[in-house]
């Protein structure tokens, strides 16, 4: 496919690192992108998404986490912008959640550098939290804050390096493959207008369904809500001295960052929210603002009294395993889909957008993919007799 066109659908992280992806090869890239880039119904926008090594028994992931680093690393030095903070990342967890300690267990078999620590050390160097009773509480040294929406500058950087296009306020309406056995794809767009491409890579998050509207894929858009307080001093609660941190995951738990941007606290519930419109905004909900303070109470409460600056919203695609679509469409060839991001892609960005641009390109890719093919969903139909 070198030298021939690609459309990506969707500039969000995992568009836009597919695009590059695409264009370092060789490939005419155009992105269309419904709004403007990083604008602030994406789930790419906003101050920082985390990256954690820990995956529970989920290896795979972990070993993506890995390259994911390096590859983040490669794009801040080839553009000169600052993406990533490492802040350690500490997981508050117990034996029977299912997550925290098969996933200290991966990352020591995986050679990353990993403590699991007795309660009375974590008092002792995260003097900030209330240790209840967790009995399994782990640390990686490695691993912090991404600078989300610092992360789409650089890959819009990166894309305009190598030849490739954004296209913003673009609203596409359909796509399928088309030409002979659907080895070329084509975007209907809203003012009735087509175009084709060799390949259409489709990456339009919770969108997915207004562009792909007769696949039925099992995604499902979710609204979700992100806290920051203001007015916390940054030698307890700074970078370097405050962890990225997760509690009581395997239950759904909260998770929390360092003071950021204008110096807010970042703090959220793990919990997935309802299903929603993506093309419909809500409101803050003050339930879950509340729960975040309760648990701020409990957990951090040096920090409970601390003043709510910002209710922020993220939109989730969720698949019903949590785990990605990264496959050709049923139909064809002619496009390929990346969804179902399930709130925890935004790390793997830049890895999602080669093993999409692997698939276009028809080359083996640097992952295996059996584990996020199409296919599995009607195999667990199958085994479940639906």
């Amino acid at each position: 496919m070198a030298n021939q066109a690609a459309i990506v659908v969707g500039g969000g992280v995992i568009g836009m690192a597919t695009a590059c992806a695409l264009a370092g090869r060789g490939v005419d890239v155009t992105v269309l992108e419904r709004y403007t880039l990083g604008h602030e119904w994406a789930s790419s926008h906003g101050l920082s998404r985390a990256i954690r090594h820990a995956y529970g028994s989920r290896a795979i992931y972990t070993r993506m986490v890995t390259r994911s680093l390096a590859l983040w690393d490669d794009l801040a030095r080839e553009t000169g912008r600052h993406l990533y903070t490492e802040t350690g990342v500490l997981s508050l967890g117990k034996a029977e959640d299912g997550e925290t300690l098969s996933g200290y267990e991966v990352m020591r078999d995986e050679n990353v550098l990993v403590e699991r620590l007795p309660s009375e050390e974590v008092r002792a160097r995260f003097p900030q939290f209330v240790v209840t009773d967790e009995d399994v509480i782990v640390y990686t040294p490695q691993g912090g804050m991404l600078h989300a929406s610092e992360c789409l500058l650089a890959l819009r950087d990166r894309l305009s390096a190598h030849g490739g296009v954004l296209r913003e306020g673009v609203q596409v309406t359909r796509v399928e493959p088309t030409g002979a056995q659907g080895e070329q794809g084509r975007v209907t767009v809203s003012d009735g207008s087509t175009l084709t491409a060799d390949r259409v890579i489709v990456t339009a998050g919770p969108w997915v369904h207004d562009v792909l509207p007769d696949l039925r894929l099992p995604v499902r858009a979710t609204r979700q809500q992100i806290i920051y307080f203001d007015g916390l001093p940054a030698e307890q609660f700074g970078v370097g001295v405050f962890p990225v941190f997760l509690a009581g995951i395997g239950e759904g738990g909260f998770y929390g960052f360092p003071l950021q941007g204008p110096g807010w606290l970042k703090v959220a519930s793990h919990v997935i929210g309802p299903t929603s419109d993506p093309n419909e905004p809500y409101p803050p909900d003050e339930r879950e603002i509340e729960a975040v303070q309760a648990f701020m109470r409990r957990r951090l409460p040096s920090a409970a009294d601390a003043p709510l600056a910002f209710a922020d919203r993220c939109r989730y695609d969720m698949t019903p395993d949590e785990d990605f679509i990264l496959d050709d469409h049923p139909a064809g060839r002619g496009v390929v889909i990346g969804s179902g991001f399930s709130g925890h892609g935004f790390k793997f960005g830049v890895l999602i957008g080669e093993l999409l641009a692997a698939l276009a390109l028809d080359k083996p890719p640097a992952f295996p993919l059996d584990r996020f093919r199409l296919r599995r969903f009607q195999e667990a139909s199958d085994a479940a007799g639906g």
